[in-house]
């Protein structure tokens, strides 16, 4: 059997002022807890509370304490100054960031074009040069296909470059 333990009061009442302590401890820091809660998610329409918010984002964005010296040596208006100056920056940076992908997508779509504008002045090339060496097959002359030219170069004069693009020159 095992001895019985037995405690004095005295031990008992220490217990007692510990658990006691503990509740109060326990108390205080829900009070804290709430206390940020309500300071986190309340409106910011007064200086003091201006100034606790700007005093946060500062500790945030500078991963610095809340009772740092520097920090204590700003005024609301040095603060306010950096959180808008951050801003302006971010803003100016998604700004100067979507300028930059429109420029890329407007020099992949000028290279897209050039390079058709390439293929088709290469095609335009080869059947020009097949109509030359062939023209007794296709009926025409080389007077026939100069005046057709000239006429070509007139009407784009006229009606633009893209003109006559669409006109079928096999004529066999």
């Amino acid at each position: 059997m095992a001895p019985k333990i037995e405690r004095s009061s005295e031990s008992l009442g220490e217990d007692r002022e510990d658990r006691r302590e503990k509740i109060e401890l326990f108390e205080s820091l829900e009070h804290i807890r709430q206390l940020a809660e309500y300071n986190a998610n309340s409106k910011i329409d007064t200086e003091e509370k201006l100034k606790l918010f700007l005093k946060s984002w500062w500790s945030k964005q500078y991963n610095r304490p809340l009772k740092d010296p520097l920090l204590l040596s700003y005024t609301i208006e040095e603060l306010m100054y950096e959180f808008y100056n951050f801003i302006e920056r971010q803003k100016s940076l998604a700004s100067q960031l979507e300028d930059g992908d429109d420029k890329i997508e407007e020099d992949v779509k000028k290279a897209a074009l050039d390079w058709a504008e390439q293929e088709e002045l290469k095609e335009l090339d080869m059947l020009q040069s097949q109509a030359a060496e062939q023209p007794e097959k296709s009926g025409l002359t080389k007077d026939d296909i100069k005046w057709m030219e000239d006429k070509m170069k007139e009407a784009k004069e006229v009606h633009g470059e893209s003109f006559g693009e669409d006109i079928n020159e096999d004529f066999s």
